[in-house]
């Protein structure tokens, strides 16, 4: 892809892959926005927080505001105030609980998929371990990459990296088939279950977390929190890119950061 230059915009260097962090939406004017719309499955705070980032990063500015690695093509936009960093002498006193989504047009699992997002929430907040760490899978997803993503989780809890691990709207079916897996080696501590109407989750599922020690939690996510076309359009609006843009992940905390390619 070419690079691009626009008025008022610094030049964007020709990148394949993509790598954004919003950094702490809390400390934005997209928390109020996008609090109104909780019970609607709204992705309005995660676009905001990107369409932020993209005018704070890339104009009025005449500093290169990104990081570009000219080996893999890799562009990465920063959160330039730093609002997510927490430090080390406030690190026992604060809980860190993130959020990976993997979304549509992803391909099959790969293990650099879950590396890529811990790696990316260590720099973010500056941080070694991660309190807590749910997984929300696409709908389409298989089976295998289920059971793929869940083991090399594993292998970051066995190693002190997290401490929880969790699931987002598994039902009561498929997360008893989950439990039921013979190379299970850690349960899941929370199940978060999206609802539209808020008001009581199912009684096969809330006795199911009782008898295997899951704590069943609401959440306002939406599951397809951000689409490719999405991405694309905002990219596309900041003269960021011309051609469409594969999302692979996103993980959340209390900011967000996305992954994605350049078809």
């Amino acid at each position: 892809m070419p690079s691009q230059h626009f008025p008022d915009q610094i030049i964007v260097p020709s990148f394949k892959q993509l790598v954004l962090y919003t950094g702490n939406v809390m400390l934005t004017s997209t928390t109020a926005t996008a609090g109104k719309h909780w019970n609607k499955k709204s992705n309005t705070e995660l676009v905001q927080a990107i369409s932020d980032t993209l005018d704070i990063s890339l104009k009025g500015t005449d500093k290169p505001s990104f990081r570009y690695y000219t080996e893999t093509e890799l562009l990465e936009v920063p959160d330039l105030r730093l609002s997510s960093r927490i430090h080390p002498d406030d690190r026992n006193d604060v809980e860190v609980t993130a959020k990976l989504f993997y979304l549509d047009g992803c391909s099959e699992y790969q293990p650099s998929h879950i590396d890529k997002a811990i790696n990316h929430l260590q720099q973010l907040l500056n941080v070694k371990s991660i309190d807590t760490f749910i997984v929300s899978f696409d709908a389409d997803d298989s089976a295998s990459s289920v059971s793929k993503a869940w083991k090399d989780l594993e292998a970051y809890h066995e190693r002190g990296v997290i401490s929880k691990l969790g699931l987002a709207d598994f039902d009561y079916q498929t997360l008893t088939n989950f439990l039921n897996k013979k190379d299970l080696k850690v349960k899941p501590c929370v199940d978060q279950v999206h609802f539209d109407q808020c008001c009581s989750l199912p009684q096969d599922l809330i006795r199911l977390g009782k008898e295997h020690g899951i704590e069943m939690t609401f959440n306002g996510d939406t599951t397809e929190i951000l689409t490719t076309d999405a991405l694309s359009t905002l990219l596309s609006n900041h003269n960021v890119v011309k051609e469409k843009t594969r999302c692979r992940s996103v993980v959340a905390d209390k900011g967000y950061i996305v992954v994605g390619d350049v078809a």
